[in-house]
């Protein structure tokens, strides 16, 4: 589902125009949540989201009805199910974020859900609890 928040990310992407690895990916990942694909995509409801130079952030309530945790993707990030990609052995930072919209938020928690990193807001992290951000919105 598409939320304001959401909307809003895209666009604030869309017009820095950045070429840094890290917001090309999120601007995928993040459009990729929005347009759908072979997973739970369409019932991700996302809070907030930011970029680093080689990876990004996402803040959001997982599907079917799981609850609000944050990712943290780095370009480093093993992808397992990732073989080849269609320029090489490295992913593209559009293939990368469209493989963790699709393949990570996209899908339910599951096992992941026990594992989670939680924050000092007790906010549940896949991945090391980043940073804190001012004006973080979850």
């Amino acid at each position: 589902m598409l939320s304001e928040r959401h909307a809003e990310l895209i666009a604030e992407l869309e017009a820095a125009g950045s070429d840094e690895w890290g917001p090309r990916a999120l601007l995928a990942c993040l459009r990729k949540l929005r347009d759908g694909g072979p997973t739970e995509a369409e019932s991700v409801v996302v809070h907030d989201a930011w970029a680093t130079e080689d990876g990004f952030r996402v803040v959001y309530d997982a599907p079917w009805g799981g609850p609000r945790v944050g990712i943290v993707r780095e370009r480093s990030t093993t992808i397992d199910w990732l073989d080849a990609y269609t320029t090489g052995d490295e992913a593209t930072p559009e293939e990368f974020g469209w493989e963790v919209a699709d393949f990570n938020i996209g899908e339910p928690l599951g096992r992941w859900l026990d594992h989670l990193d939680v924050d000092a807001d007790g906010l549940g992290w896949w991945g090391h609890v980043p940073m804190r951000r001012a004006g973080r919105r979850h």
